[in-house]
């Protein structure tokens, strides 16, 4: 009787070995299966950019636009620079990090009393260091140098600019050290 139990499981298990074998032969697609995706169609793989020195070029001079928008005050000119909504991410002082999306009204609302109130003698320049993701996506860190008077204050920003309709525009910006700030007219 032993032996005849012996025999079964040994046979089961052969048979078990022999049938996992055939399924390990058979093809991983089926008909009811999705094709593997082509990532050369799709995603990073088909949105590498054409011209990077060129978007670079481009970049360079919007950062130029920028300040000469800036050194003007003309607010609806460099709200025509933004794609709205706009995501903006600071932290505050003690390193709390917030976030949120700005609606072209919210954004000017906030924005306003920094434009009305800007120094005449504030002079700021940039070392951006631009990475083309795309034709029309650029993520920027910019290295600013910012002086008013004999104050000068150097830091760091990152964003995310966009191509639409032949312009760049912001469409993200990181800045640190505003968040907790009063609404304007609160304390």
């Amino acid at each position: 009787m032993k032996r005849t139990i012996l025999v079964c499981v040994t046979a089961i298990a052969l048979s078990g070995s022999a049938w996992a074998q055939d399924k390990a032969q058979e093809p991983a697609a089926t008909a009811t299966q999705a094709p593997a995706m082509d990532m050369t169609k799709m995603g990073p793989g088909a949105r590498k950019p054409t011209n990077e020195k060129q978007t670079k070029k481009e970049v360079q001079e919007f950062f130029k636009q920028q300040e000469e928008l800036a050194k003007k005050g003309d607010m609806e000119a460099m709200m025509a620079t933004h794609d709205f909504p706009l995501y903006m991410a600071t932290d505050d002082l003690k390193g709390v990090p917030e976030a949120r999306e700005f609606s072209r009204e919210e954004y000017v609302a906030m924005m306003k009393p920094f434009y009305e109130n800007m120094p005449k003698d504030m002079k700021v320049t940039h070392k951006p260091t631009i990475t083309v993701l795309s034709d029309s996506l650029v993520s920027v860190t910019d290295d600013f140098t910012m002086t008013v008077g004999k104050q000068k204050v150097t830091g760091r920003n990152a964003a995310l600019l966009v191509k639409r309709d032949g312009q760049w525009k912001w469409k993200t910006m990181i800045e640190a050290g505003w968040g907790g700030m009063p609404a304007e007219g609160k304390k």
